[in-house]
């Protein structure tokens, strides 16, 4: 089986239902007829059937809402931009957080404590600024545009893995309710049984951004997928689904209650998500100044005041 065939395995789930109930009740098929034995009548057996289709009707739409669940594959550009950005803004000093695999470190970064070397015989107004609001702040702030970069990663690494998982799960809830539909009629039927996975899919945790000397941590919440997140972060255990029913009808109602366990799963975790992007957020909003670089005062200079001692002016070097 396979996620992409869920609504043919689904038909084929109803399909089996009304059969299964027919032959526990002593009905038999033959080349695509069903027989009731001696005295009942074709058109009698008909309303057999039918009566009992009507029972089942609606099995296999129990899986519509499950059957255009996004594609996992669909957030691997957006999660590979991500993964750059990352990398262009990783000095190499961030601390081991989740959400980094792939993320190499931009040595280029490293060329900010020479520029410090070369400007620390300038002064005047504008070195001042320079060193006060750009210098100094770098490390800070770039750290910062890091973790962001690495929650927004994890997000939607979260919500690969949310979906990976729920197809999975929907996918093997079906096989397992197929497997014990046509083992019914065994003499020791056998128990079949799912795992939902969606539980253990994602994780949410704190990551503390670094302070470089003017207080600039901040706490952002990040949140990723189960492969690639650290060893120490505990999991969720998949919750298992058993098919076990006597019946074709009890089999039925385990479906129904393995969807919408499926169901709930997939809204608590897809809140966890939306929590920690939320609380992301309102990090960034709330001090926009610590992820931004002030605009430095020479940008404002001219042709007449770049040279000079003044605010907009380049200053001195001594």
């Amino acid at each position: 089986m396979s996620y992409e065939q869920l609504a043919d395995h689904a038909a084929k789930l109803e399909i089996s239902a009304i059969e299964m109930d027919l032959k526990q009740r002593g009905f038999q098929k033959s080349h695509g007829k069903w027989y009731g034995g001696v005295g009942i009548t074709d058109e009698q057996m008909q309303t057999v059937v039918d009566t009992t289709a009507g029972r089942f009707a609606g099995v296999a739409e129990m899986f519509a809402p499950f059957l255009n669940m996004p594609d996992p594959a669909g957030f691997e550009p957006a999660i590979s931009n991500l993964t750059r950005a990352a990398s262009k803004l990783n000095n190499g000093t961030a601390p081991d957080v989740v959400n980094n695999v792939g993320v190499t470190v931009n040595q280029d970064l490293g060329g900010m404590d020479r520029v410090g070397t070369l400007v620390a015989d300038w002064r005047g107004p504008a070195a001042t600024a320079f060193r006060n609001n750009y210098l100094d702040r770098f490390k800070g702030v770039t750290a910062n545009q890091y973790a962001m970069a690495l929650t927004l990663k994890g997000g939607l690494e979260a919500e690969r893995g949310l979906w990976k998982a729920a197809r999975e799960s929907v996918d093997q809830l079906a096989h397992a309710a197929q497997q014990s539909l046509d083992a019914m009629l065994d003499c020791n039927p056998k128990e079949t049984a799912c795992l939902l996975t969606v539980v253990g899919s994602i994780f949410a945790v704190a990551a503390a951004v670094p302070s470089f000397g003017t207080s600039l941590a901040v706490t952002l919440t990040v949140v990723g997928e189960v492969a690639s997140s650290a060893a120490s972060i505990p999991m969720e255990d998949p919750k298992p689904v058993r098919f076990n029913g006597k019946n074709a009808m009890a089999i039925v109602e385990q479906i129904r209650k393995g969807l919408e366990e499926l169901a709930k799963d997939i809204t608590d975790k897809e809140r966890v998500i939306a929590d920690a992007m939320a609380s992301s957020h309102s990090v960034l909003t709330g001090s926009r100044e610590k992820f931004l670089s002030n605009r430095p005062a020479l940008a404002d200079a001219t042709a007449a005041t770049v040279t000079g001692n003044g605010p907009n002016g380049l200053g001195t070097a001594e």
